[in-house]
């Protein structure tokens, strides 16, 4: 029996709503990917703090700060550098797409999203094949 060695990318899913985060999930499961979720922005800190993912989903709308403060709290963080952020929001507003075009992501998607464009910006963050 052969093993699958295809190598596996980290993914924090900074998502309060555990439904939108099990579609995700759903959508992104053909990909070699290990998502975990943060509910909140004080569990996305923490969890920065302790691991680096290779791809980040960040709402922008959280329970206790907006997404944008968790993107702030590590801009300077020599090992985060690398990570990928693609937010995923249902802010429309003008105002938040222009904050977006002033941060370090790769992508401002906006929910809802169609399982195709979703896939399609997760490979080309990660440079999947």
């Amino acid at each position: 029996m052969e093993r699958d060695v295809t190598p596996r990318h980290r993914v924090l899913a900074v998502e309060d709503d555990a439904d939108t985060f099990e579609l995700m999930r759903m959508i992104l499961r053909d990909l070699p990917l290990d998502m975990e979720q943060a509910r909140t922005g004080a569990e996305a800190i923490v969890r920065l703090e302790r691991q680096t993912p290779e791809l980040m989903f960040l709402d922008i709308n959280l329970p206790d700060m907006y997404g944008w403060e968790v993107l702030d709290r590590f801009k300077n963080d020599a090992r985060l550098t690398e990570t990928q952020v693609i937010v995923l929001t249902s802010h429309s507003d003008p105002v938040h797409r222009l904050i977006g075009t002033l941060q370090p992501i790769a992508a401002y998607l906006t929910k809802p999203i169609s399982a195709d464009k979703l896939r399609q910006h997760v490979s080309d963050a990660l440079r999947l094949p």
